[in-house]
């Protein structure tokens, strides 16, 4: 029999025979572990010390192939780092999924501003409404006065629970003034973020 016309045959089978040898003994389910203890040596056991797991480690075979890695855990600077990496691959998500572009994200800052600059149109209205109140209170006051009346302390209680309403509305413009300054700014940085993902 001529063995060479089998030879390739005969390689094919071995090589096979070796892949299905390895395969055999990467899931026998026998496993070890390797990692570095307090001296910088590097020890292989059927077990982590749980001293040594926030170090990392490997799973190995008996012959040594690496069947998983497991990282060191971080901690500290690291640690908030990757916090903070995390915290910002999800919001770059969460605008992608939001928005399709930078107009859209324009058109949502003019409907969330346009419902603030109504608020303060109608808080400036009601403003000038209690101003002309004040106004004629106080010039019935001083009509009274010159008439040499005395004018009631009840009509003075009026005034002043006017211009305390007014004042009132006016923290009120002023917190509403700091939102519209804060909605501009947070739109900012979404069309700045978005143009810089979305260019990548």
């Amino acid at each position: 029999m001529n063995i060479s016309r089998f030879w390739p045959l005969l390689m094919l089978l071995g090589l096979a025979a070796s892949v299905g040898a390895k395969q055999g003994e990467e899931f026998s389910g026998q496993v070890l572990y390797r990692y570095t203890d307090e001296n910088g040596i590097q020890v292989i056991d059927d077990l982590v010390p749980p001293r040594y797991v926030s170090r990392g480690y490997e799973v190995i075979t008996p012959s040594g192939r690496v069947l998983k890695e497991v990282p060191p855990e971080l901690s500290g600077a690291a640690l908030e780092e990757k916090k903070r990496r995390l915290a910002r691959e999800k919001a770059d998500r969460e605008l992608l999924k939001r928005y399709s572009s930078v107009a859209d994200i324009e058109s949502a800052r003019d409907r969330k501003l346009a419902i603030v600059q109504q608020d303060m149109a109608i808080m400036r209205s009601n403003i000038a409404s209690l101003g002309a109140q004040i106004e004629r209170e106080e010039d019935e006051a001083a009509r009274i006065q010159r008439n040499g009346g005395e004018v009631l302390p009840k009509r003075l209680r009026r005034i002043e629970d006017l211009r305390a309403e007014i004042d009132i509305l006016k923290e009120r413009m002023a917190l509403r003034r700091k939102e519209e300054k804060r909605i501009n700014a947070e739109f900012d940085r979404a069309a700045g973020r978005y143009t810089e993902i979305a260019g990548k």
